[in-house]
């Protein structure tokens, strides 16, 4: 589904007005400016450097702030691509940590991620307890409201909304519209159940976002099946990124809300979240608050055990070095003769 910038274009068979609500979600999506106003040197010809890594759970993670993260994905959004492909970004928490541990299709999705960022304190807490920290938390429900908010200040974004439930799509494109009007909702689509099985449907989403032409997709559809589908579809879908972020649609929408700021700050969004969806949500943090330290530990002593092999190494190559060299048998006998 189609829709244009200005909500008073007449709805059409290929496109439809979005739903502009009389009020927007408060703290929704109200994010705090990215960055301290050095983006406006930023132009479509800035090449950005590669992130440093870090090598945590089996996948590689960019160590980059919100800001460094806003600053990637404006370069990329604004350079000239030598290739079709869409770069997507990813955000692992520690429910994709777990699953990553055994779904080689997921593996094999975030390796060929272009950007790779930490969803989820305590991703952030074991990095730093494991000795490879990573700066800060980038979540993708706050990392889209910064990027909309930066375009909204310094230029000109094209967003396509693919996921949530039908209709939520419609909602959020009307939040956006109040909230950042630079920023344009080219087209929405709820997919069907079962999509990602049908080469039929799979192919008929491309092709709606091929005609919607924008420079951003938003993938709501859940992890794992957001992550698998967009590594699958990458190199035909026509847009310049793709954003892997889960129920950022529902939280635009203000289908459901983000927990507290101080329950965010402490760590707790999972609470919140889990008491909001009980059903669906329990039974899998129970399973990662068993999994998750498991994981942390096996690092921690796969660490350690490189480290005294490193330094036992070290030793031996200096007292090789400092120990005096012993006569062979054969210039002993040399010598007597």
């Amino acid at each position: 589904m189609s829709l244009p910038s200005m909500p008073s274009t007449p709805a059409s068979s290929t496109s439809a007005t979005p739903v502009v609500p009389t009020t927007v979600p408060v703290g929704a999506v109200s994010p705090q400016p990215a960055g301290s106003g050095r983006h406006t040197g930023i132009n479509a010809a800035t090449h950005l450097p590669e992130a440093e890594k870090r090598q945590l759970f089996g996948v590689a993670i960019d160590a980059l702030t919100m800001e460094g993260a806003v600053d990637r994905l404006w370069s990329w959004i604004n350079e000239a691509q030598s290739d079709a492909r869409c770069r997507y970004v990813v955000t692992p928490n520690v429910d994709h940590a777990v699953l990553l541990q055994e779904n080689p299709d997921l593996r094999a999705a975030y390796k060929d991620a272009d950007l790779v960022l930490a969803d989820g304190h305590p991703v952030v807490w074991a990095s730093r307890l494991l000795g490879c920290p990573l700066p800060e938390r980038v979540a993708g429900s706050e990392l889209v409201p910064h990027l909309f908010d930066f375009f909204n200040r310094y230029g000109k974004l094209k967003v396509f909304l693919l996921g949530a439930a039908a209709g939520v799509a419609e909602v959020a494109a009307g939040n956006m519209l109040q909230q950042w009007p630079n920023v344009q909702t080219v087209g929405v689509y709820s997919p069907p159940l079962g999509f990602e099985n049908d080469k039929v449907e799979c192919a008929n989403i491309l092709t709606k976002i091929a005609r919607c032409k924008p420079d951003v997709v938003v993938v709501g559809l859940g992890a794992p099946k957001q992550e698998l589908w967009v590594h699958r579809h990458h190199r035909l879908i026509d847009a310049k990124v793709a954003l892997c972020v889960g129920a950022t649609i529902d939280f635009l929408a203000g289908e459901k809300q983000r927990a507290p700021y101080w329950m965010q700050r402490a760590g707790l969004e999972w609470a919140h979240r889990m008491c909001s969806e009980p059903k669906r949500l329990v039974r899998r943090y129970a399973r990662d608050a068993w999994v998750f330290p498991q994981l942390v530990a096996r690092q921690w002593i796969a660490n350690a055990r490189q480290a005294v092999a490193a330094e036992q190494q070290q030793f031996d190559q200096q007292s090789g070095k400092m120990a005096p060299q012993q006569p062979s048998p054969q210039h002993q006998q040399d010598a007597a003769q």
